[in-house]
């Protein structure tokens, strides 16, 4: 693989981590977050990531939400 096509590919994982942190904002909006509190429960969103866990899915998607739910409350305006 040659420079070229490995800057494209750098290009476009940066892209897509984009993607994916906007589509995790909307999902915390959804759930019921402040915006005033996003950035913070975003930060805390991924702190409580499990790091081994290699299987992530829906069901664990939403287990983490329901998890920042009852750990912050703060975020969303209780």
């Amino acid at each position: 693989m040659d420079k070229k096509n490995i800057k494209e590919l750098e290009e476009e994982i940066e892209e897509l981590s984009i993607q994916l942190s906007d589509m995790l904002c909307v999902a915390l909006i959804l759930s019921g977050v402040q915006e005033s509190k996003l950035q913070d429960a975003l930060d805390a969103y991924i702190e409580s990531l499990d790091e081994e866990s290699l299987e992530y899915g829906i069901k664990e998607i939403l287990a983490n939400l329901q998890k920042l739910k009852q750990n912050n409350p703060e975020f969303f305006g209780k």
